[in-house]
């Protein structure tokens, strides 16, 4: 089998851009909306249903992560080549197999089986949408398509969770089946909205597919002797290990300060989710014009100051919702940056392997945080995690921002020119 092979190809309308940029963002609005469903009740299912017990249940969130960490590189260097549509329509058709296959599942081993599986799978359908906004827009709108992003994101985080409580109300493994319809609306919305990658962007040499392994190991040693990349990620690991301070073990250290209860503490989350919905794309907007460098470096700083002001928990309810509005404004500047800079950053032909390869900085972050944030809180007061929160958020705006001065290693035709056609 042969991946396309290169040539000339039509410039993509004004009219076409839209319309595949919707088709996107109904994917991932699909995806987030899954997750939501899913994400509350896993635990009580594997009790329940799975017939995991006690911190095995743990072990699905675990073994997920394991399967995004191990395939994220290599999922986005395969869609480099074999093209980021068809990738896509593949990651999402995984998932919806995956997890809409736990609606039947009543087996330990066939449960984890199923979450390790679907997280390979989901490994590459994040990057895999981040490279194809890449594809589609221009430089100079890529901070609003990526706040874009985040708004159908959060909206599904918000949204998902009451869809879950709905389907719990038949069974707790329905919660699974109504995760695979989304999914399953999400192929579709693949197959009629996103159009092939002939249309949009240029397309990757020809190749044998039985020689992408090669392929895929080649493109994870190019990324990692490039030191933009490892500072992005080195960044954004540090960033994400703070936020799951607040994201695992926020209840915990919260309630060692002040006494605070869950429905209190889960709508802080609401706040930040909200924060996001009202004014990403403004924040999108005026980030837009700013130098790069100087908005990781802010939006670093601000998620660190922000994170650091729960240490004031003890002055009432108020100074929590403060510092969640700061650390939401820090996410706002950071996310859509970061995403934005690397897609003009990458090399042509990788840009899904590259933002594949600044997704790892999250499942990092993921698996190093909660653990983190509890030892700490274990050795010294609670308020000394909150307050470490901060400069390990300055060292992460400094890496990031480093890695926006950097000169290119691949030439400025293939950085600072790079124009797709909006």
């Amino acid at each position: 089998m042969r991946a396309a092979v290169p040539g000339a190809r039509d410039e993509p309308t004004a009219r076409q851009v839209t319309a595949a940029f919707r088709g996107l963002l109904t994917v991932r609005l699909l995806g987030a909306l899954a997750n939501g469903v899913m994400l509350p009740f896993v635990i009580l299912w594997a009790h329940r249903v799975g017939g995991l017990s006690g911190a095995a249940a743990g072990a699905l969130f675990l073994v997920q992560a394991a399967g995004e960490f191990t395939g994220g590189l290599a999922g986005g260097a395969l869609a480099d080549r074999i093209g980021h549509r068809r990738m896509l329509l593949l990651s999402t058709t995984g998932m919806a197999l995956g997890y809409g296959s736990l609606f039947l599942v009543h087996h330990p081993i066939l449960a984890l089986g199923l979450f390790l599986t679907a997280g390979l799978f989901e490994s590459a359908f994040h990057p895999t949408i981040a490279a194809l906004i890449g594809d589609l827009h221009a430089e100079k709108d890529l901070h609003h398509a990526y706040g874009m992003t985040r708004v159908v994101a959060s909206i599904g985080g918000v949204i998902g969770p009451i869809l879950g409580a709905v389907a719990v109300t038949l069974s707790l493994s329905s919660v699974f089946a109504m995760a695979g319809v989304l999914l399953v609306g999400a192929v579709l919305a693949v197959l009629i909205a996103v159009p092939s990658d002939r249309a949009i962007g240029p397309e990757t040499p020809q190749a044998d597919i039985g020689e992408e392994a090669k392929e895929v190991y080649g493109a994870v040693a190019q990324i990692l002797r490039d030191r933009r990349l490892a500072l992005l990620v080195f960044g954004g690991s540090l960033l994400t290990i703070t936020f799951t301070w607040w994201e695992a073990d926020g209840l915990v250290l919260l309630n060692r300060i002040d006494s605070l209860g869950t429905t209190a503490y889960a709508a802080l989350f609401a706040v930040d989710a909200l924060a996001i919905i009202l004014f990403q794309i403004p924040v999108s907007r005026w980030a837009g014009r700013r130098d790069t460098g100087r908005l990781l470096f802010l939006g670093a700083a601000l998620q660190g100051v922000g994170l650091a002001g729960f240490a004031a928990a003890g002055f009432g309810y108020p100074a929590l919702l403060a510092a969640v509005l700061v650390t939401s404004f820090g996410m706002m500047i950071s996310g859509p940056t970061t995403s934005a800079f690397l897609s003009r950053h990458a090399p042509p032909g990788r840009s899904a392997t590259y933002q594949a390869a600044l997704s790892t900085s999250q499942d990092i972050g993921t698996a190093i945080g909660p653990t983190s944030g509890l030892a700490l809180a274990r050795i010294g007061p609670p308020t000394l995690v909150w307050l470490l929160a901060l400069p390990l958020g300055l060292i992460a705006g400094l890496a990031t921002a480093r890695a926006a001065r950097l000169p290119s290693r691949t030439g400025s035709a293939a950085t600072e020119q790079h124009a797709p056609p909006s």
